[in-house]
């Protein structure tokens, strides 16, 4: 019975320690928090080429028909110039075109389709974008990183930024007057990834008469990828 009373009252005693509020573990030294950085700059390594043709009509099926001929002739011109590009259609649309004035009527329809091209072959890109001129319109060129270029470039990201925030503690721990055998690094955490927006395509072209389009001129140009990462770090005593 008495063993049983002594087990009872430790297991109070325990309840009440659990209950009460943890206290913070006393470190020495100073705590300080840091950013770091880095940036890497690459040559765009892929185009996105956006395409499209529109027709009016005052016939539904008529104005379908031109633009399904259009769209077709089109992405086969564009298979012809780059067999390895990746070509989408998308955005096909059709409305009616109505009469002004009070007593508005149908007069006719719009069809619209839009055609996507996606290619690293910039070395030929001008002669791609040619080739399909004659038929379609061209929308705009994006230049950009492929995914296979950022995901190569993380590593490095992720070195220099490290690097420059064990920089940025080195520099506070010698205005500190604290030497680098003294700081301890507790903690790290990455912030978001970033780039730089897309270069803009270098040239815009209207929907060409002539079956002869001279080759546009573009220059990929360069994008920035950023990381940021924050850090804590004690300065011993």
């Amino acid at each position: 019975m008495k063993r049983l009373l002594a087990i009872f009252i430790v297991l109070i005693s325990a309840a009440a320690v659990a209950q009460q509020p943890s206290l913070p573990l006393q470190a020495g030294g100073t705590l300080v928090l840091m950013t770091g950085a880095a940036e890497v700059e690459l040559a765009n390594d892929e185009a996105v080429a956006n395409f499209y043709y529109e027709a009016q009509d005052a016939d539904l099926t008529r104005a379908q028909s031109t633009v399904n001929q259009r769209v077709g002739d089109g992405t086969a011109a564009l298979r012809r110039a780059d067999p390895k590009a990746q070509i989408e259609t998308s955005g096909y649309s059709s409305y009616p075109v109505y009469s002004s004035g009070s007593n508005r009527t149908i007069t006719g329809w719009r069809v619209r389709q839009g055609v996507t091209v996606r290619t690293d072959n910039l070395t030929a890109l001008a002669k791609t974008v040619a080739a399909a001129q004659p038929t379609l319109a061209l929308g705009g060129v994006d230049f950009r990183l492929s995914k296979a270029a950022r995901d190569k470039v993380e590593a490095q990201l992720i070195q220099l930024a490290i690097a420059n925030l064990n920089s940025r503690f080195a520099a506070a721990g010698q205005s500190m007057g604290v030497p680098a055998n003294r700081i301890r690094v507790e903690e790290i955490n990455f912030g978001v990834r970033e780039a730089a927006p897309p270069q803009p395509m270098m040239m815009r072209s209207a929907m060409q008469s002539s079956d002869a389009v001279p080759p546009p001129v573009f220059e990929s140009g360069r994008s920035i990828e950023r990381l940021t990462v924050t850090g804590k770090a004690r300065f011993l005593p």
